[in-house]
């Protein structure tokens, strides 16, 4: 006897699993039946409504990409809502964050452990290179969706993490994001080099400047904040009475790392120097100081100086030798002896 897609029931009068979907006849092998009970695509939920969510990026906060996530994210809220098939979960989103280190991405990793919890059944996103720019992380979420049978459909492509035929696609596809990344990186570098090399580097005004574009020179200039100066010769003018960083910052409200930081930053004194820290490769978010990575560049009055360079030059003294940090009693008494003039102001304080 022959078992087929409507012999489905045995002798006990109980349905076989997957009866409903057993299509193929089969022949008996001896008194064993067999039945085939046919594959059917990945469902990660037993309710009729598929809990659908949405993830938007962009890079940057500039004004073109923020109207784009704006774009996005109300796209996809009318998009599901209008689908008799899904009800929204949620629309998760990382704005002016890179796509290549997910752990930057909060929004990401908050959708992440929503799936893991099983409150989503599929994610739309606009494209590959939104869901990720790091190919191994993005194929290495997408397997991990799928185990725990989260779909993955992008719009552009035109493809879901469910096709298996597909697989190789994605792959290139992540492959060719990551390649993106690389090349505007490169892109990147190459600018900073080059605005170096011509005496206006890419760098943002430090506390105390701000950094303004002279278009008749075509050319950045620096120009003093006054009230920011202010704070930062009161912060050089203790130092030099030998007040401690602990003591300078509890008078401007300032950390005492912060009040080390610009103490030891030579911008006040007109100087710069570009590519402190860089980034390793491309896909390291984690900046290190540079030790010979990459070429730096020092510019003597680049701008207009706020603490004369003398006066900057004996502050380093100060700190290398340990004066401001407060640790070396016998060291700071012995140096108030030998400056009785700056002992003698700070006692009449």
């Amino acid at each position: 006897m022959e078992i087929s897609q409507k012999s489905h029931w045995n002798a006990a009068g109980f349905q076989c699993p997957g009866s409903e979907r057993m299509q193929e006849k089969i022949t008996p092998i001896g008194k064993m039946k067999v039945a085939v009970i046919k594959a059917r695509p990945p469902v990660s939920r037993q309710h009729s409504l598929r809990r659908a969510a949405a993830y938007c990026r962009v890079s940057t906060y500039l004004e073109e990409q923020d109207v784009s996530f704006e774009t996005q994210y109300h796209y996809y809220q009318e998009k599901i809502r209008n689908d008799p098939g899904c009800v929204l979960v949620e629309v998760y989103g990382d704005q002016g964050i890179s796509g290549l280190d997910d752990r930057k991405r909060a929004e990401f990793q908050r959708m992440m452990r929503d799936c893991e919890n099983h409150l989503i059944d599929v994610i739309f996103v606009k494209s590959i290179s939104r869901f990720s720019r790091n190919a191994a992380q993005c194929l290495r979420h997408i397997q991990h969706l799928k185990e725990l049978g989260v779909e993955v459909v992008f719009e552009k492509e035109n493809m879901s993490s469910f096709n298996p035929k597909l697989e190789l696609a994605l792959s290139i596809f992540a492959s060719m994001a990551q390649e993106e990344s690389r090349i505007r990186s490169e892109n990147i570098r190459w600018a900073h080099r080059y605005y170096a090399e011509k005496g206006d580097p890419i760098r943002p005004g430090r506390y105390g400047y701000q950094r303004v574009f002279l278009p008749e020179r075509n050319y950045h200039d620096w120009v003093i904040v006054e009230e920011e100066a202010r704070v930062i010769r009161r912060l050089f003018a203790l130092a030099c009475q030998g007040y401690t960083l602990a003591e300078i910052g509890k008078t401007v409200g300032w950390e005492a790392s912060r009040v080390r930081s610009c103490l030891q930053c030579e911008i006040y004194c007109g100087r710069l120097l570009t590519n402190k820290t860089v980034r390793p490769t491309y896909l390291s978010k984690r900046a290190v100081k540079n030790y010979g990575i990459v070429d730096q560049f020092y510019f003597e009055e680049h701008h207009e100086a706020i603490i004369a360079p003398e006066i900057f030059d004996r502050v380093q003294e100060y700190i290398r030798g340990g004066l401001l940090s407060g640790n070396n009693k016998k060291l700071r008494q012995k140096w108030f002896a030998s400056h009785p003039e700056i002992a003698e102001r700070r006692e009449n304080a």
